[in-house]
């Protein structure tokens, strides 16, 4: 094998391994926005009618400093009473209260989000010091759910 082969070789691997962990990583629900990341760092099952997700935050760090998940997603919303019911709710809020910190890295903008939502939760959480769930009306047949999990 000539050195040009072998440096050729050497970086189709590295690629390949460097692609490969990416992959994992997205499959495990530590980067890009999917269900198992909400699910992950939410600690909340979601239906299979849930789509459009959107993750942010920097919840893979909550073990070295104090850090957030913001997750949203539509689903239909009959399938609503069935994931609330996975919540322990400590308080419910109607009409505008905001759950999301103002650092950018935890701002999730949606359509339906310029307007009001219908019911904000704060709840215990499976996986950090606090949860907070928000609905939305997306339209007849739709919520929008924010999430937003912190740890101190």
């Amino acid at each position: 094998m000539h050195k040009t082969q072998k440096s050729a070789f050497a970086f189709a691997i590295v690629a390949i391994v460097l692609a490969s962990s990416f992959g994992l990583l997205f499959l495990f629900g530590y980067v890009g926005s999917s269900s198992v990341r909400v699910t992950r760092e939410h600690g909340l099952e979601v239906p299979s009618s849930a789509h459009s997700f959107v993750c942010g935050g920097d919840a893979w760090m909550h073990m070295f400093m104090d850090s957030g998940a913001a997750s949203a997603f539509e689903m239909a919303s009959n399938d609503l009473p069935s994931f609330l019911s996975q919540l322990n709710i400590r308080e419910t809020h109607e009409g505008e209260f905001p759950i999301l910190p103002m650092n950018s890295m935890y701002q999730i903008r949606r359509p339906w989000t310029l307007g009001v939502p219908l019911k904000t939760y704060r709840c215990s959480s499976r996986t950090g010091d606090s949860l907070d769930v928000q609905v939305w009306k997306v339209d007849d047949l739709t919520v929008g759910v924010l999430l937003y999990t912190d740890w101190n």
